[in-house]
């Protein structure tokens, strides 16, 4: 048998949690996205996570790229009805390389622009798929203050 290589010190809790949240793998804004669940949004230490490049923008490729679109819709789907889950919380982030490399050289407006309107799209066709189930989507950006601070905007 092989050795541990870590033993956690949180204990086991096999409650499923009701909250799924839809971010970019960006690791800069990970620990952001994590305080914004469980201190604003109250979820607690149980959420579950999906991260992708672009975050929700797979959901909105179902004419562009269907492949992209229906790997992650049916992980989502799965995820849904696998936990009960009853939230949905679905954040993008201001700079995201993902959309600038897809967009080329867009303004930096232009690309956020780009990005509220995906994740709106992409919360519009989440609450007609999952019935009952809430959908919040946000926008998260720096301050522009010394030191910067990651602001979520509501959308």
């Amino acid at each position: 048998m092989p050795t541990a290589a870590y033993v956690a010190e949180l204990p086991w809790d096999a409650a499923r949690p009701e909250t799924v949240v839809i971010t970019c793998v960006d690791g800069r804004w990970y620990r952001h996205f994590q305080e914004f669940v469980r201190v604003h949004l109250d979820s607690g230490s149980c959420t579950d996570f999906m991260a992708v490049p672009g975050g929700i923008e797979p959901i909105t490729l179902v004419d562009d790229v269907p492949k992209d679109f229906n790997f992650f819709r049916r992980r989502l789907e799965s995820l849904v009805a696998a936990h009960g889950t009853r939230r949905i919380v679905v954040i993008a982030h201001q700079d995201c390389a993902w959309y600038r490399a897809r967009l080329g050289g867009v303004s930096a407006a232009d690309l956020r622009a780009k990005q509220i309107a995906d994740v709106r799209r992409a919360a519009a066709w989440l609450r007609a798929r999952f019935d009952g189930v809430v959908v919040q989507p946000y926008f998260a950006h720096l301050s522009g203050t010394n030191p910067e601070k990651v602001i979520f905007d509501a959308l």
